[in-house]
């Protein structure tokens, strides 16, 4: 199984070197299936065109229109790939049996029936996949999976045909450091499946985070790799890794915090609030719900400013008849973390010397087994991610 980006698909000669490489593996006696994801930024350009004609784009119409762009990449490759003499077919997520819930935009996989990837395999041919979408069985709607489904895609299938999942990008694998912040960081040769859960949900950007979790459930071999060239790249196994306390310095910047506080006549209520803010922004990420004897209680999610906007737009419609409620929205917040195992008092303590050091404020630190999460200006991110991975990764 191979999965490639958007940037390593970016255009007719980025394609063409795929299909080499492609070729190259089938030629070796492998049997793949390749999914791919859509051209460069289509998908951004896809969603700015959508966001001009209307004001509010259902979610099933932008299911429909984003799928597209993976659908131009498959044929493309396959037919690259025909150019070479080698026998190729491409599918759409529905028709390689990618079964999903009802979610448009942020679907979750349900099953699988991959008799047709199957099928064409047995018959020596290269399947190329289109990422990032499926089917819902009920409903027969097309659906996507949420930002980075693509990783998600090729995870599930290798988990469902058995195998070997290589994640193919623009950089040589996991880096201790986003390298346009850092640019001594280095490709890590190793990583367990729960240090690289814990490296992207924290805003790593290399892995999706659904991927490496359904990776770590399924047990599936994964390995991230660059698409230009055949360097080792980093491979991400079971079990904790030997080596240094930490892995990785990752960042989230530019970030808003939205609070909604009120009172509730009910616990149910909040709960209501909740459910309504996770059906109509599924990209918020929900970090807190606290209550008090009172009834007084806090949501609290982090996300996009965009988001957030739209949130605090919308509010008012989503809180329906009840208490009290108010949101407040703090935006240009950012998370820099340090990722790793066994994390204590004294690497707290280091991480606060750093960035004082540095002369950048720190807002707010919590502190996990796998990771010290570090609040900090937006403006000072990119300062906070050096300090820290001076402090903690550099001789």
């Amino acid at each position: 199984m191979q999965k490639y980006g958007g940037t390593s698909v970016d255009g007719a000669e980025r394609l063409r070197a795929v299909a080499k490489r492609v070729a190259a593996a089938r030629a070796a006696g492998h049997e793949l299936v390749v999914v791919v994801s859509a051209m460069g930024h289509e998908t951004d350009r896809l969603l700015a065109l959508a966001h001009e004609v209307a004001k509010r784009p259902s979610r099933r119409e932008l299911d429909m229109l984003l799928t597209t762009g993976e659908r131009v990449t498959m044929a493309l490759l396959a037919m690259a790939l025909g150019d070479l003499g080698v026998e190729a077919i491409s599918f759409t997520g529905s028709q390689s049996g990618i079964l999903t819930d009802g979610a448009h935009s942020a679907a979750r996989i349900i099953g699988l029936r991959p008799e047709r990837i199957r099928a064409e395999l047995a018959r020596g041919r290269v399947v190329i996949v289109a990422g990032f979408q499926g089917v819902n069985p009920e409903t027969r709607e097309i659906t996507t999976l949420g930002r980075g489904g693509s990783d998600t895609t090729a995870v599930a299938l290798a988990a469902g045909l058995g195998g070997r999942c290589e994640i193919l990008t623009d950089v040589p694998g996991v880096l201790t450091a986003d390298p346009r912040v850092v640019k001594n960081a280095r490709v890590i040769p190793r990583l367990s499946y729960r240090s690289c859960s814990t490296l992207a949900h924290l805003g790593g950007p290399v892995l999706h985070a659904r991927c490496v979790d359904l990776a770590a459930a399924h047990a599936v071999p994964l390995a991230v790799r660059s698409s230009f060239d055949d360097s080792a790249g980093t491979e991400i196994t079971e079990g904790d890794v030997e080596g240094p306390k930490v892995h990785a310095v990752t960042h989230r910047e530019d970030v808003s915090i939205v609070i909604a506080e009120g009172t509730a006549g009910a616990r149910g209520e909040a709960r209501a609030l909740l459910e309504a803010v996770a059906s109509e922004f599924p990209e918020l990420e929900f970090i807190a719900h606290e209550q008090d004897s009172d009834a007084h209680g806090a949501l609290v999610w982090i996300g996009s400013n965009a988001d957030a906007e739209r949130l605090k737009q919308e509010f008012r419609s989503l809180k329906g008849p009840g208490g009290e409620w108010r949101l407040d929205v703090t935006r240009g917040a950012a998370f820099v973390s340090v990722v790793g195992l066994g994390f204590g008092a004294r690497e707290a303590v280091r991480a606060e010397a750093a960035l004082e050091k540095s002369a950048i404020a720190l807002v707010a630190q919590r502190a996990t087994p796998t990771a010290l999460i570090l609040r900090v200006a937006s403006a000072d991110a990119a300062r906070a991610v050096r300090a820290l991975h001076a402090e903690f990764l550099e001789d």
